[in-house]
């Protein structure tokens, strides 16, 4: 058998040395900057990532608790509004139904919020409940007033419907606003949260 030698073994693994001599010492740096460079992409990929997902997280939460916000200012103002008209009802009844008194429009709520939210995807990020109590709290009042707006005078139809626009307010004070106080508590604690 014949003896090979250190040379002829070496010669496939040329390219691992540097002027006819091996340099592990060369190759094995290389190694290890190619490792670390690896390893610091995806170190640095994955904080962006998570930085991505907390600013989306942040983003909506904001959106959400701004949207709640101006909705809580303007279902307050409406129930405001309804307690107002119950109680001059009785000063002067034939406002509501004497159109040439009052026109109609002026015994309208204000719904700016409410409507503009059919276009935008933060409406779902508000609860449910909240969403479903105000549709229900708006539908009332119109009613009511329909009623109301079909007298041609004071009579016991006008007198319940004014007296259910009273109630519903009253309901709708104590419990619409303050589920809506209690989810704007709950955004802002997720929002701390968020940024901590």
């Amino acid at each position: 058998m014949r003896f090979i030698s250190g040379r002829a073994i070496a010669k496939p693994f040329r390219f691992l040395s540097i002027g006819g001599k091996p340099n592990l010492e060369f190759w094995f740096t290389q190694a290890v900057i190619l490792l670390s460079t690896m390893l610091g992409v995806y170190l640095a990929s994955f904080a962006g990532f998570e930085i991505a997902v907390n600013f989306d997280r942040y983003q909506r939460l904001s959106d959400a608790r701004n949207l709640e916000i101006s909705l809580r200012a303007e279902v307050s103002d409406n129930i405001t509004k309804v307690e107002q008209w119950a109680i001059s009802y009785k000063d002067g009844p034939m406002l509501w139904h004497d159109s040439r008194f009052a026109p109609r429009e002026s015994y309208k709520l204000d719904d700016v919020i409410w409507l503009t939210m059919r276009n935008s995807s933060t409406t779902f990020e508000l609860a449910p409940e909240t969403l479903t109590s105000i549709r229900r709290f708006y539908s009332a009042v119109e009613q009511n007033k329909t009623v109301l707006f079909q007298q041609t005078q004071s009579n016991a139809l006008a007198k319940k419907a004014i007296k259910n626009m009273a109630l519903v307010a009253k309901e709708a004070r104590t419990e619409i606003l303050d589920k809506m106080d209690d989810d704007i508590v709950r955004l802002d604690a997720e929002l701390k949260k968020v940024l901590d």
